[in-house]
């Protein structure tokens, strides 16, 4: 692979990662909420973990951004964008289907287990279309996760553990993708 190209795919990790990081800290403070525990001290917590990883995700951004907008062609560049527009409005018209429909049948307390599954599920095809293997692992820890949380806890248990796991998963996997990411460019 060549500098441009691998400047490039860093690029790409440090922007996924920013929007793991970015979901991910809604997902924490979701599971915070849930648990009667979102506060100025914990809200402050949540925005240092956040800034924490977001700050290298921005250096790295910055170190590769000029790079790899050269390398790939706009041919690239526009499907890309196009899988990536369509596979997120699937992904966002499913949550509120999702939502609306557990709501309808008196079952919100699923809703955070079945938002977290159609998360896991739309990192498959971004896997594929962003050439990122671990967005596979990702996904599969997603659904693995709401599955589990769904038949081993109690149902009002579900918002706040389905929350707070599916915000570790998501910030575990920014922050690795972070880490490999800034190993490639020394």
């Amino acid at each position: 692979m060549d500098r441009s190209q691998s400047a490039e795919a860093i690029a790409g990790r440090a922007t996924g990662a920013l929007f793991f990081i970015g979901f991910g800290s809604l997902w924490l403070s979701t599971g915070l909420s849930a648990l009667h525990r979102l506060n100025s001290v914990s809200a402050g917590g949540v925005a240092v973990i956040a800034l924490a990883l977001a700050i290298p995700a921005v250096r790295l951004l910055r170190r590769t951004g000029k790079a790899s907008q050269l390398a790939t062609s706009a041919a690239e560049q526009a499907k890309v964008k196009s899988v990536f527009r369509i596979v997120n409005i699937i992904q966002w018209s499913g949550v509120v289907a999702a939502a609306i429909l557990l709501t309808i049948f008196h079952l919100q307390l699923f809703i955070v287990p079945a938002i977290a599954t159609i998360v896991g599920l739309h990192l498959f095809p971004l896997a594929r279309v962003f050439h990122y293997p671990l967005h596979y692992v990702t996904g599969a820890l997603l659904l693995l996760w709401s599955a589990g949380v769904v038949l081993a806890l109690p149902q009002e248990k579900l918002p706040s553990v389905g929350a707070l796991g599916t915000a570790a998963i998501l910030l575990v996997s920014a922050a690795y993708t972070l880490t490999i990411a800034t190993r490639a460019t020394r």
